[in-house]
């Protein structure tokens, strides 16, 4: 029997970044204390590089469908998600050739301090940017000089040949705008989906049991937050196929 069909119907209603972030650091808070600090890191910072790796092997698909290349301009034009207004605040410090981004307010790092999560959610920062551009392209390279979430006072990022020039300023707001558009950004529950079933999966492969019970008490704590609903839409996740493009 054929498994089940990608769909750009995800729900608009309730999903942000926040449930994202606060998932993540549930999960991580929950294997750290079962398995302890030392494991429970290796464990977690796998399943990230995982997650960011097959994010951006999506991205780089899309980007492939549309005869573009697999270059940085493009990388930083097929971004999938879109922040909530006033979540983040950054600026690009030097332009070329490599784009020097420096990020002053985040999400997710407000979302764990917010909410005392910060040593179990800093683990995602750690891996994840340098994760989905070696998805996307194995030859790019994206230098993290600091993260807020690991004691810098903001986040650096130095994307390498971006070579941002006027022309691919105006490339990358092309691709933004027209193609793909509006088609690569993919909604939160999408996104907080297919980080779970991710985390999920590697978690059980290396702990077992130990690692499902974990899980399970982290999504008690989800529900909790969000409720039942918010629970089973994420809980659905576990029967799409995050390596395809939605759609397909």
């Amino acid at each position: 029997m054929a498994g089940p069909k990608n769909t750009n119907k995800f729900s608009q209603d309730g999903f942000t970044e926040i449930h994202h972030a606060l998932l993540f650091a549930w999960i991580s808070k929950a294997v750290l204390e079962w398995v302890g600090e030392q494991r429970g890191e290796d464990i977690i910072r796998r399943a990230v590089r995982q997650y960011g790796q097959e994010r951006g092997h999506r991205m780089s698909l899309r980007a492939q469908a549309n005869g573009h290349a697999l270059s940085m301009t493009n990388y930083i034009a097929y971004s999938e998600y879109k922040n909530s207004p006033g979540g983040m605040e950054q600026k690009i410090v030097e332009k070329v050739p490599h784009a020097r981004v420096c990020i002053s307010k985040c999400p997710w790092h407000t979302t764990w301090e917010e909410n005392g999560l910060l040593p179990y959610g800093r683990l995602y920062c750690v891996e994840i940017d340098e994760a989905v551009v070696q998805g996307f392209n194995p030859a790019l390279q994206l230098d993290v000089h600091g993260t807020q979430t690991n004691g810098a006072a903001q986040c650096e990022f130095l994307f390498h040949d971006a070579n941002l020039t006027t022309i691919n300023y105006l490339l990358i707001g092309y691709r933004k705008a027209v193609n793909p558009g509006a088609k690569a950004i993919l909604p939160w529950e999408y996104h907080t989906g297919h980080l779970f079933k991710t985390v999920e999966k590697v978690i059980v492969e290396e702990l077992g049991e130990m690692g499902q019970r974990a899980i399970d008490g982290a999504l008690v704590e989800f529900a909790n937050r969000f409720g039942e609903q918010a629970l089973q839409r994420v809980a659905a996740s576990r029967s799409i196929d995050y390596s395809i493009l939605p759609g397909s």
